[in-house]
């Protein structure tokens, strides 16, 4: 792929996370950058780009993606900039007392997600992603793994859009502070790089794991909000995307299985390491259910 060089003057830092750093253009205000760090791999940003202009061509609501780019030392890729936004972790941490109608908005923007059909040969299927990560797991026991891994082939197929790190940090919105959610507004999600298709409890998992399992420093540093916060937010996003059918504690045995299958990836993206209660969950699985 061709890759633009820019000069980072032109740019002014915006955000920072665990994989590269996000800048909004001095001169467009309609253009910003995230660079990622020098040690993330090249291939994989080629791949983000591309899944992410098919995820705007699907018409999932996300920033328009441009081209690749370079600063010398990193690479990058421009997209189109959401003026007035905010994530709806910053949300929660803005107005606290607002917990439960925002974890509600957000729970109703992932069934609209989750009510997208993905076509034939587009996305990847997530059910063969997560058996490589399985495979290359080093927590579990040869018996655990083949309990696992018929637990995931159980899994139906299915078609659904799947966000594949969906939680409170990769949904933003430009509902301006203090304003009602009846205000006209825009919401996009984004970090889109494990989009895929398949089952919707995939995404309910990643949800699981930053509002209920992170411990406070990954929870207070990247989401911005402490345990006490997460499992309000848990309990009302559980209510309003099973419309009250299911209680918080039937939610979480449906759905500790898929969030065990969702710690291989974060296994995987920490190098075969996982935390001590990511690493807990997994091994407490009953896989047989």
């Amino acid at each position: 792929m061709d890759i633009a060089r820019i000069d980072l003057a032109d740019y002014r830092q915006s955000g920072a996370g665990a994989n590269g750093a996000s800048y909004d253009s001095i001169a467009d205000s309609t253009v910003m950058l995230k660079l990622y760090n020098t040690d993330y791999p090249t291939d994989t940003i080629y791949s983000e780009l591309e899944v992410a202009r098919k995820v705007y061509d699907l018409g999932v609501p996300s920033p328009e993606p441009g081209e690749l780019v370079t600063d010398g030392e990193r690479i990058g890729i421009r997209f189109r900039r959401i003026t007035g936004k905010r994530s709806f972790s910053r949300m929660l941490a803005d107005e606290p007392e607002r917990y439960d109608e925002f974890a509600r908005e957000f729970a109703r923007c992932c069934l609209k997600l989750h009510a997208t059909e993905c076509p034939d040969g587009v996305f990847p299927d997530a059910k063969p992603q997560f058996q490589a990560l399985l495979d290359a797991d080093v927590y579990l026991s040869a018996e655990q793994k083949a309990q696992a891994s018929a637990f995931l082939q159980r899994i139906p197929d299915d078609r659904t859009a799947l966000h594949g790190d969906m939680h409170i940090g990769n949904l933003i919105s430009t509902l301006p502070y203090g304003a009602p959610l009846s205000q006209p507004h825009d919401i996009y999600f984004i970090d889109l790089g494990y989009f895929a298709r398949g089952c919707p409890l995939l995404d309910l998992g990643m949800m699981r794991c930053v509002c209920v399992t992170s411990d406070d420093e990954f929870r207070q540093k990247e989401m911005h909000i402490d345990a006490a916060m997460g499992a309000k937010v848990w309990a009302s996003f559980v209510d309003e995307y099973f419309g009250g059918r299911l209680s918080v504690e039937e939610a979480d045995a449906l759905i500790i299985p898929y969030q065990a299958l969702k710690c291989f990836l974060i296994e995987y993206n920490l190098n075969g390491f996982l935390p001590e209660n990511y690493a807990k969950l997994v091994k407490s699985v009953d896989w047989s259910k």
